[in-house]
């Protein structure tokens, strides 16, 4: 047993809080395992000693978890626009010569070469070395997801700054601000964000 969740156990939220800690609102492939891993070591580092601590704990605990959720799915929604460029770039460069040939590959070949380069790292590779040779770096990909996917990113990106807004807010007006507690929230809170408390972001 790690040393925060020892500390949990000497710092139990009142028994009128036991709804608002109850099952957390977990989407996905989000583990309760993890959420309350990260809330023990926000509870180890904050101390709650009444109500209102426990309160405010959730409140920074919960907006914490809802900017890892929402890095998660802008790293999903980037990947999502570059297998679209990838599918389009396959389906020019990687078809033979002659129309029939190329139609044919387009509409029958094409679609499982990219399920390949998904889920075959060789292949990927390969498809990717091919792909740079004529013009098509990682770069590029990447760019070229970005500019599709440029509005749905931002919006992620816009929910992120205010969730992070949020939980500062949280903290301030709690009076639990303080140099020393943000440096130890910042360790803390990196480690869930950058999914060290789970393999499922990988």
């Amino acid at each position: 047993m790690s040393a925060a969740t020892t500390e949990v156990s000497v710092f139990k939220p009142a028994n009128e809080l036991s709804q608002i800690f109850a099952i957390p609102a977990l989407v996905g492939s989000e583990k309760l395992e993890d959420y309350e891993r990260f809330l023990a070591s926000v509870v180890s580092a904050i101390k709650p000693t009444d109500v209102v601590g426990w309160l405010f704990i959730k409140d920074y605990v919960d907006w914490s978890w809802e900017i890892r959720r929402e890095r998660i799915i802008k790293a999903e929604t980037i990947k999502y626009y570059e297998k679209q460029v990838v599918a389009e770039l396959i389906k020019s460069e990687f078809a033979p010569s002659g129309q029939f040939e190329a139609a044919y590959y387009r509409i029958f070949n094409a679609g499982a070469d990219l399920d390949l380069w998904v889920t075959d790292p060789k292949c990927r590779e390969n498809v990717d070395k091919g792909l740079a040779a004529k013009g098509y770096d990682a770069s590029y990909i990447l760019a070229q997801a970005y500019l599709r996917g440029d509005h749905a990113i931002s919006a992620i990106d816009k929910r992120i700054a205010g969730h992070e807004q949020r939980r500062l807010a949280a903290l301030k007006e709690g009076g639990l601000w303080s140099d020393r507690l943000e440096r130890k929230l910042v360790q803390v809170t990196s480690e869930v964000i950058d999914g060290v408390f789970t393999e499922a972001v990988n």
